[in-house]
């Protein structure tokens, strides 16, 4: 501001002198009688009208300078206020208004702001912890086993296992081809022990076995992994009917599972498991021939494997392929009289959705030896209020089906 008041000084002075030097150099020169008279009749207007001029720029000039002098002095008084140290005896009050009162308001509304905006209320918190306070003595403890076991139960209700009332036929499959390769009848041949002796000789028929994914190869590796006297040569045996990955392996890999071996049992434990069709069916196909020695055994393999101890668990699955599985093994164990494990199960098992479960196979399946069992439970031992009104039902179950 202070520069621009410099140059309009400067350029005013300029111009009057400019006037005043033209006027003086109009006044010296020598004019002709012509120009001389026109001069004397506008000598007047020319010296009103620079003089008009001179005092309109001095005014201007003038206005401008008393401006930029109120402008620094407001905004140096202003600076002073804002970089003054404050001290005891000044004032903040301004028009009526506490500023220390104020400052302090607005820090509090905006740390409220903050935590309302971040979804924390203070006052909110401590009304929900006041009420958690006192309402903590009727509030059930979440931790307790006896709320775990109520929750369970309920969650029991909703499980696939209920929804199981009947055991519906298996599902046919597709047998495999019977091939009549000479080198694989030679194969078959050398893998009978019976006839040769040489443990190589039987390895070497195995891996031609191997290269024939047909019913007959199956029906001999199925002797050698459940018969041949080499561990060795009937855990490869297993790994090979697990590879072939058809319905009729099924069987064989589960005998297995019963081995005095450990290392054919890990074989086919691997080998059961690995298997992508239906488990389920193969139970059912093993029940469905009516052969109660071959179901004993099937089930004597199952038991002895720990598939059984498993599979008790597995009923409660909320899968419904898994627990479906659980439930057809159960009723081959019931159909084939190995009920021993199922009634132990009722009686000592630490889950009663699994007590719950097992008993509701027992009602679908209806074996009449197991009715003596079920009476033995009702009068022998001590059980919750459910579980023995559910042995109560599983036997009138039978009551229902000899009216």
């Amino acid at each position: 501001m202070r520069r621009n008041l410099l140059k309009i000084q400067w350029f005013a002075g300029h111009v009057v002198l400019t006037g005043i030097v033209a006027i003086t150099a109009a006044a010296q020169a020598a004019p002709s009688a012509k120009e001389r008279e026109m001069i004397d009749g506008s000598d007047n207007t020319l010296y009103y009208t620079m003089a008009f001029v001179v005092i309109a720029v001095l005014g201007v000039a003038f206005y401008l300078w008393r401006k930029s002098k109120k402008g620094d002095a407001s905004s140096q008084s202003g600076f002073d206020n804002r970089h003054r140290a404050p001290s005891s005896t000044d004032s903040y009050d301004m028009d009526g208004v506490d500023a220390e009162k104020e400052l302090e308001w607005f820090r509090k509304a905006k740390i409220s702001g903050a935590k309302t905006a971040n979804g924390f209320n203070p006052k909110g918190q401590l009304k929900k912890k006041a009420a958690i306070a006192t309402s903590s003595s009727s509030t059930p403890n979440f931790d307790t086993k006896e709320f775990q076991e109520r929750m369970r139960k309920l969650q029991y209700a909703g499980l696939p296992i209920n929804s199981f009332g009947s055991i519906s036929a298996s599902k046919s499959y597709e047998e495999l081809p019977v091939s009549d390769d000479p080198s694989l009848l030679n194969a078959i041949e050398q893998a009978n022990d019976e006839y040769e002796e040489d443990e190589t000789v039987r390895d070497l028929a195995v891996r031609i076995l191997m290269a024939f994914r047909t019913r007959n190869s199956v029906e001999s590796l199925t002797q050698i992994a459940l018969y041949d006297l080499s561990s060795n040569l009937r855990s490869k045996a297993v790994s090979v009917l697990t590879d072939f990955d058809h319905d009729s392996v099924f069987e064989a890999i589960l005998l297995a599972c019963a081995d005095p071996t450990r290392e054919v049992r890990a074989a086919a434990a691997r080998g059961l498991f690995r298997l992508n069709f239906d488990r389920a069916d193969a139970w059912k196909r093993i029940m469905e021939t009516d052969d109660e020695f071959r179901m004993r055994h099937a089930a004597r393999a199952a038991v002895e494997s720990g598939i059984v101890e498993k599979t008790f668990e597995r009923l409660v699955h909320e899968d419904l392929k898994v627990s479906y599985e659980a439930f057809v093994l159960v009723a081959l164990l019931i159909k084939s009289g190995e009920i021993d494990e199922i009634f132990e199960a009722i009686a000592s098992h630490k889950d009663e959705r699994v007590k719950f479960a097992l008993l509701h196979v027992l009602r679908v399946v209806k074996d009449e030896r197991t009715l003596t069992h079920l009476n033995r439970l009702r009068t022998g031992q001590s059980f919750t209020a459910e579980v023995a009104e559910r042995i109560a039902d599983a036997v009138k179950s039978f009551e229902k089906v000899a009216v």
